[in-house]
């Protein structure tokens, strides 16, 4: 009975392509160059350094990856919802600047997220969301400690500075 229900919802909700293509591992977005999380030993001492005051840096990280998440995860990315993708990176874009970040690499960061933000407002490009979704996740994965899905991409500025990849 589980598994009648559970296979239902994956074929209600679109997922069983996803599912099979995760089976497989056939989906480009979770295969492509990325590290298992679990291979990679983050600097802890330099994240505790973000004061009390990054605190708004690591909630905007989370809400933000967890929305891109539902925009490119079980192959969403294959045939994106254009205008939800561009409303969400309106939302980073008209956001990101407003917040204090007092780590120089991570401003470097949230620059270039911003600049990828406005860019995928006005265009309908994979290649810009799949990074600007890296940008959010591997800051997850290193600020607030999410598992990643165990995947690691190793695209940030301040991933870069704080971690350390054992392939």
């Amino acid at each position: 009975m589980i598994m009648s229900i559970s296979l239902s919802v994956l074929l209600v909700g679109g997922g069983a392509t996803g599912w099979i293509l995760y089976q497989n591992g056939k989906i480009p977005f979770l295969s492509q160059q990325s590290i298992k999380a679990s291979a990679i030993k983050v600097n802890q001492q330099k994240v505790d350094k973000l004061e009390s005051n990054d605190q708004q840096a690591k909630d905007f990280i989370a809400e933000h990856h967890d929305v891109l998440n539902d925009l490119t995860g079980w192959s969403a990315i294959e045939h994106p919802d254009w205008p939800a993708v561009q409303e969400e990176a309106g939302a980073i874009k008209n956001t990101i600047g407003t917040i204090e970040v007092k780590d120089s690499v991570l401003k470097k960061d949230f620059q270039h997220m911003e600049k990828l933000a406005g860019q995928l407002e006005q265009t309908k490009d994979q290649a810009l969301l799949k990074e600007l979704h890296r940008y959010f996740h591997d800051l997850d994965v290193v600020i607030n400690e999410d598992d990643g899905s165990n995947t690691y991409f190793n695209v940030t500025s301040y991933g870069k500075s704080v971690v350390k990849t054992s392939k």
